[in-house]
Formats: C-alpha cells, structure tokens, sequence
C-alpha cells in the first residue's frame, strides 16, 4: 500500500535569521521553493536576478558581497536539463552546456569561498542531478559530465576550505513532482514504481535539504553530496 503524502509544510531553520545569502537560480528549478524557504527562515537573500551581469560569474558573487556587506551563504540552483543525443550536438551546444552547468557555477563558488575563508565562516551548497552520479540517461551526456565533474570540484574545494570554517555540499535531485506533470499518466506511474517511497519528489523538500546544509547546524558536514530520489538511488 502507498501512502500519498502532502506537500512538506515550510519550517524555519534555526541558525539563519540575519544570514547573508546568495541564491544563484532563484527563477528555476527549485530556486523558487529555495528562496521562499530563506524568506520564512528570515535570511537575507540577494538573487541573480537582482544582478546586472549574470554572464559574469564572479562579479555576481562579488556585488552580491558589496550589496550585502559580507556573504555567509551561497546556493546554486541547478538550471534546466538541454536534451539532445550525443551525436546530434553541435560543438557550440556541448560546449554550452558544460559552460553554464560546471565553469560558471565552479567560478561563483570559487569566488564565494575567497570571502568566506578571510571571514572564517561560509556555506556553499550546489543542487545538481542524480544524473551527475548515475551518468545512464539518454540525451544528456555533456549535462551529466558536467555535474559529475561538478560534484569531484565540490569535494576538492571543501577540502582545501574546510580548515577555514567553510563548508562545500551538494544536493542531487531525481524525478520531482514539478518535473513530471507534462508527462503522459501512464509514464508517470510507471517511473513512480522505480521509486521505493512510491512518490515523486517536493521543492519544498529540496528547500529544507538546503536549508539544513546552509546551517549552522551542518558545521561537520563537508564534501557530502545528499540524494533525493525517494531510495531510487542509493550510496
């Protein structure tokens, strides 16, 4: 028997009030659910779309910390999946998609952690796909490098920040209910049977999940790459 459970009521996170915050992909993905949750945490919350340039990755960051006086926080919502066959990219497409999905997001996080290590103190959490760990979908090779190439950059920089009082995660999603309600009922109920809780996934539970890792209660998690796929994928 499947027990449908509702949607996870908004709970704030002790620890962010006051919180300074950089949200990277605050329109998409889960970055709205991300910035509602900061909102009712009583962070404050800087966003991409507040910025001039969001082509140029480390000014982001930089006039973020300008606006804000500082940054304690800085999330990275993964943007959407380009799905396209290997062998029918174009050189331009691939190299677009590892452009936006790995080199901009390691530059924002590069710069981030440059501030936080001089202040002692920083949470730097990156959402990206199941895709990046399992690697096995169909149309989205250069999009699964580049997470996969992510979550290896992500390790390395907690490493060499952890000493600094920084702290480096990442959050892989799977199928979210968002995700699914263009699909056809009959695909939907047989990739919901691939998922041992019998559901899809919330925002709102990705939120929380980034809530706790932005934390000062997640001090003694570093390098850690948190799955949320229901049990369909487990390590």
């Amino acid at each position: 028997m499947t027990i449908e459970l509702s949607r996870p009521a908004a709970a704030p996170m002790a620890g962010l009030e006051g919180q300074r915050v950089l949200l990277v992909g605050a329109r998409h993905g889960v970055g709205p659910a991300v910035a509602t949750a900061l909102a009712d945490a009583k962070a404050v919350v800087v966003d991409d779309a507040a910025q001039a340039d969001v082509t140029e990755p480390v000014a982001l960051v930089d006039r973020a910390v300008e606006q804000l006086g500082g940054l304690d926080v800085l999330i990275i919502s993964a943007p959407p999946v380009r799905n396209k066959p290997v062998l029918d990219m174009t050189p331009e497409e691939m190299r677009s998609v590892i452009e936006d999905d790995l080199v901009g997001p390691a530059l924002q996080m590069q710069a981030a952690a440059r501030h936080m290590v001089k202040a002692g103190y920083g949470r730097i959490i990156a959402f990206m796909s199941m895709s990046g760990k399992a690697g096995v979908h169909h149309g989205v090779a250069p999009y699964a490098a580049a997470k996969g190439g992510m979550l290896t950059y992500m390790r390395v920089l907690a490493a060499e920040t952890a000493e600094y009082g920084v702290t480096v995660n990442a959050i892989a999603t799977a199928l979210f209910e968002a995700q699914t309600v263009t699909m056809p009922q009959e695909k939907r109920d047989r990739l919901r049977t691939q998922i041992p809780v019998g559901r899809f996934g919330y925002n709102e539970e990705a939120a929380h999940a980034a809530l706790y890792l932005a934390s000062p209660l997640a001090g003694f998690v570093t390098g850690e790459c948190l799955n949320l796929s229901g049990g369909r994928f487990m390590d």
